[in-house]
């Protein structure tokens, strides 16, 4: 009698499963399961020159199908099951089982495949005379094609177990990851939250106080000129009342606080003229091509003006100051340029020697606001004395359709 198989056979290479595993390249792969069948073949290569015609007909359609064992693992089975009833090649069934366990998550089509299996393998135990075999043959029989069927379909549950666990780790890793990141995010919040409170509950406090004097110098004021002191020093208590809101809405993430105010475009004026300085300003709102000004870039534009012009208060006072708003040429960008002159009496000195004025921190301040909104700014000395400050804000695109006329430039302030 034929011997009906061998008592143990080479475990089946594992391959990595489709779930929760990150996919291979197709080419790595497809020259992987090509390996893989390349070694299933040498089985066959043992039985050469003793296998009959049903043997030569199933077997190398079996070996071949375990290239596609990626895509079609249960149609691949079924091409290798007629290899294992013949009992010449065991090995390309166990990968193609090992497969459909480790790439799929329906039990019952595991255990209807390894039912499958472990029956082609009965079969090729028993294909032969049996009345010869004993009681341990039997016995011997069952043992083997309980290893060849449910060995394959235990190695591919214990490789699609591990692949999930992985993938869940992953999963779980990047929660946390996320968590500690909101939790940052809320100690952010909370610190933002504080610093309003602060600078809410002491700023207005004096400001206010500020205010309420003022009020009263201008109500009992006898001099006309005081009175107007007064009023100005009530009016820019109040503006930075105001402003001190907008702030505290932006570090509490108040909608739209941060959009109101009185840091646009059209408050220059106002500032230009409660400067008390000899300044001229030039302001040009219309913008071409219908494009539009961020209130960003319209508070950004504020902010270079007042800082400049507090500059050349301090360090340049009596000078000419010329503040000039408007497009570029191109249109794309909008032009702040403040420029001051030397201070009266100074003779104008070359602008390697001219000292920067302020301690640095305001112009600072001001790149950085610039650069929130992608703009650029260059502050320095010019070569008569004088100190110059220009930022470069860039305006929105201009919108798709027919361009509106432009509006005739109004004059000069």
């Amino acid at each position: 009698m034929r011997t009906p198989m061998p008592a143990s056979v080479p475990p089946a290479s594992p391959t990595p499963p489709a779930s929760g595993t990150r996919p291979q390249p197709p080419r790595r792969a497809l020259a992987f399961d090509v390996l893989v069948a390349a070694a299933a073949s040498l089985e066959l290569l043992t039985w050469y020159g003793a296998l009959d015609r049903t043997s030569a007909l199933v077997c190398p359609p079996a070996l071949l199908a375990l290239v596609l064992r990626r895509r079609f693992p249960v149609p691949v089975l079924l091409a290798a099951l007629p290899s294992m009833a013949t009992g010449h090649l065991w090995i390309a069934p166990m990968i193609a089982l090992f497969t459909v366990a480790s790439r799929t998550t329906r039990t019952p089509l595991v255990l209807a495949a390894t039912a499958a299996l472990f029956a082609a393998t009965m079969w090729s135990g028993y294909s032969a005379d049996t009345s010869g075999m004993a009681w341990g043959d039997h016995l011997f029989t069952v043992e083997v094609a309980l290893m060849f069927s449910v060995g394959p379909a235990g190695l591919g549950l214990l490789a699609r177990t591990r692949c999930e666990l992985r993938a869940r780790l992953r999963e779980l890793t990047a929660s946390q990851e996320h968590g500690r990141r909101l939790e940052a995010e809320r100690a952010v919040a909370r610190e933002r939250a504080r610093m309003a409170r602060e600078m809410h509950d002491t700023v207005s406090y004096h400001l206010g106080i500020i205010a309420t004097q003022s009020g009263a110098l201008w109500a009992t004021a006898p001099d006309e000129t005081v009175r107007q002191d007064a009023e100005t020093i009530r009016r820019h208590s109040a503006a930075g009342l105001a402003e001190l809101r907008e702030v505290v809405g932006v570090l509490r993430r108040a909608a739209g606080a941060d959009d109101g105010g009185t840091a646009r475009l059209h408050h220059l004026p106002a500032l230009v003229r409660d400067a008390r300085l000899d300044a001229v300003l030039d302001l040009d709102a219309t913008l071409p091509d219908g494009r539009a000004c961020a209130p960003a870039v319209e508070r950004a534009a504020y902010r270079t003006v007042q800082e400049a012009l507090t500059n050349a208060r301090r360090h340049a006072p009596g000078a000419p100051v010329t503040v000039t708003v408007r497009p570029s040429v191109q249109g794309d960008t909008l032009i702040v340029e403040v420029r001051n002159d030397a201070p009266p009496g100074d003779p104008a000195t070359p602008r390697a020697a001219t000292p920067a004025p302020g301690g640095g921190y305001g112009l600072t301040g001001l790149k950085e606001r610039t650069a929130l909104v992608d703009g650029t700014l260059r502050a320095g000395p010019t070569l008569d004395g004088g100190f110059a400050v220009r930022a470069e804000l860039p305006l929105a695109p201009a919108p798709t359709g027919p361009v509106p006329q432009r509006q005739p430039r109004p004059a000069p302030s």
